[in-house]
């Protein structure tokens, strides 16, 4: 190791040892891009793009073999053998063609970013001509093992720049200079996050270009770019961060109106329905029906369920507010008696109701008491029994509606598939209309439908 030191000297050890390090960074990076764009690809669905991803993931692959042939170099430096030789004139030279290539790649994206962009036939010319001023650089590079015309190796194999050098450095150079004058003159023509990584990778080689000029003992040209890669980076990372925010807040916004779009869709079609079916004209021949039923007590009380119930639904379907739970309630209880002369010792009804004052969307809680009943208790040989539950736990309110059946069930697809209707309505309009969940839990024998609502105080709830 001392000899190896003694070779290449302290201050190019010192370096080497930091692009090591730089290159342990940029794997890092690189994989974790190519995880974004992995990410970029399954958020197309979702409108969630991370813009200039393969752009600089080609940009970092470069920088990644740029450094690497730079340490090969490095190490190489003074290595007398044939071996050492050779080495070190195949990784100066596809350290020059990884630089060429940077410049090149970096002129495209301007050209694509800037001129194309914006429609600017003139600027994509120039662009191109910026690009072509280049190829004398590449024949240069490609005559240099024969003619040494941008370095050459003496007998220690050490490098020195040949005759032609400046012109190599010179095109670098102007390039660089085009692309920030191309930035200080088009920026409001260019997006945000592309004028920023323009700015950082064209001012950041520039300084390294004349701090070579200063001090030739280290490449600025190597430390310049693995610094132009994690501001890039960070730069990356915050936008990503920022996009997927603001995409997470965006869906639900979008989830939040559609919910309120539903509700307010239920609404309309309640009018309407309203408008259609007269509900004063059958409430009134209800009563007309029940008073000639006097003398049939099971008739007379099966009338006046129904007309209570009929009554309270049509007062509900045109009501856009909340209502209290207890009113909710009553048409509950009214539709239970109905269903309870129907199916006889088939139907059990229990209730454990801790706590009636608040308020809740209306028919929030008996489509799911119409579901208990007729998808699921009624589907069992023996019937079942229907719990009905309310009570307060953790400054939240919780209500359940559990079916339980007894015997052997004897529901047939379309009654399973039936049994879902409705459950989405009320999942909408309880999220929209009081910030409350539903919850669906289903076991072998049981369903139980569960409604949360956490913002019950603001509702018209007391404690």
């Amino acid at each position: 190791m001392e000899d190896f030191t003694a070779r290449i000297g302290i201050p190019s050890f010192t370096q080497m040892v930091i692009e090591c390090w730089n290159e342990l960074f940029l794997l890092i990076m690189i994989v974790m891009l190519l995880i974004s764009r992995r990410h970029n690809e399954i958020g197309k669905a979702y409108n969630v793009k991370i813009p200039l991803t393969n752009e600089i993931l080609v940009f970092y692959f470069a920088i990644f073999l740029y450094s690497l042939f730079d340490i090969i170099c490095t190490a190489s430096y003074g290595d007398t053998s044939d071996k050492g030789f050779r080495i070190y004139a195949a990784s100066e030279f596809c350290y020059y063609t990884t630089g060429v290539f940077q410049t090149l790649f970096f002129l495209q994206i301007v050209k694509q970013h800037i001129a194309v962009r914006n429609g600017m036939q003139w600027l994509k010319n120039i662009t191109l001509a910026m690009q072509c001023l280049h190829i004398p650089c590449i024949v240069l590079l490609l005559s240099t093992p024969f003619t040494n015309a941008l370095y050459w190796f003496d007998q220690l194999n050490h490098y020195h720049r040949g005759d032609f050098y400046p012109i190599w450095n010179y095109a670098t150079m102007l390039s660089f200079a085009y692309i920030i004058s191309l930035i200080v003159l088009f920026r409001k023509k260019t997006e945000p996050f592309f004028l920023k990584i323009a700015i950082v990778s064209s001012v950041v080689p520039m300084l390294a270009f004349f701090c070579n000029f200063v001090y030739r003992g280290i490449s600025f040209n190597t430390i310049s770019v693995s610094i132009t890669a994690l501001i890039i980076f960070v730069m990356y990372e915050k936008l990503s961060s920022d996009m997927l925010i603001r995409s997470v807040k965006e869906a639900e916004t979008f989830r939040r109106e559609l919910a309120e779009k539903k509700v307010e869709l239920e609404q309309s079609r309640n009018k309407i329905l309203m408008a259609q079916i007269q509900p004063h004209f059958i409430n009134n021949s209800l009563m007309a029906l029940r008073s000639r039923c006097s003398d049939y007590p099971e008739i007379y009380e099966s009338l006046t369920n129904f007309s209570r119930y009929l009554r309270s639904n049509f007062e509900i379907l045109g009501n856009e507010t909340l209502i209290l739970f207890e009113q909710e309630m009553c048409n509950i209880e009214a539709y239970l008696a109905l269903e309870q002369e129907n199916f006889g010792d088939r139907l059990t009804v229990e209730y454990d109701i801790d706590c009636d004052d608040f308020s809740i969307p209306a028919l929030s809680v008996q489509p799911l008491v119409e579901n208990a009943v007729r998808h699921g208790v009624a589907t069992y040989e023996k019937g079942g029994t229907v719990y009905i539950n309310a009570h307060r736990s953790e400054e939240k309110i919780i209500i359940e509606v559990i079916d339980e059946g007894f015997g052997r069930s004897s529901i047939t697809q379309q009654q399973e598939k039936r049994k879902g209707i409705g459950i989405e309505n009320v999942r909408a309009r309880l999220h929209a209309m009081s910030n409350g969940e539903l919850e669906i839990i289903k076991g072998e024998n049981r369903t139980t439908a569960r409604i949360i609502i956490s913002d019950w105080q603001n509702m018209g709830g007391t404690k």
